[in-house]
């Protein structure tokens, strides 16, 4: 089991480097000229000009948007380094423990609100840039599997949890 274990971790390593390098580079090819236009904006508004109907404004709002995602992208790979947590406890031979129900737990949470919030704040870029939305279009790509995936996590906790129970209930049994 120690083999299939460290192979396991290896792949899930794999996967953390990989997804956190696109990410990196998600950033460094995002525009921040916005930014930059952002504060030129705010060194010649007019300060009695409500801010918030600004054509500046949206573009503001669209870089901030831009950043969430960033930030749930991130959050979700962070999520990931919950499988080598697991994985390590595997490793031990404590398979029922309450670090694996609550990693189990963790990774569901954080799938389904990832899930939720990146679909928020797609709606709102779709809102601030004047583009088609189509929310069922929006769950053809990633979100297929997230949130059945999540559930699943969350079934996962479960069965561990109940595996556990009856574990302390066939050690106090012999």
């Amino acid at each position: 089991m120690k083999d299939k274990t460290t192979i396991l971790t290896i792949i899930t390593y794999g996967i953390l480097l990989s997804s956190a390098s696109i990410l990196l580079n998600d950033i460094r090819e995002f525009d921040f000229q916005q930014f930059q236009e952002f504060q030129n904006w705010s060194k010649t508004a007019n300060k009695n000009e409500p801010w918030f109907i600004s054509l500046n404004a949206l573009k503001w709002s669209y870089y901030i948007v831009s950043a969430g995602l960033f930030f749930w992208r991130a959050y979700l790979i962070y999520g990931f380094t919950y499988f080598i947590s697991i994985l390590k406890e595997i490793e031990k031979d404590i398979y029922f423990s309450d670090k694996n129900i609550n990693y189990f737990k963790k990774i569901g949470n954080i799938f389904i609100v990832y899930t939720i919030n990146v679909l928020v704040l797609r709606f709102l870029l779709a809102a601030i840039s004047g583009s088609d939305f189509n929310v069922f279009h929006q769950f053809r790509e990633e979100f297929t599997l997230l949130i059945p995936c999540g559930l699943a996590f969350y079934l996962l906790a479960e069965i561990f949890k109940r595996a556990k129970e009856t574990e302390q209930e066939n050690d106090l049994t012999i």
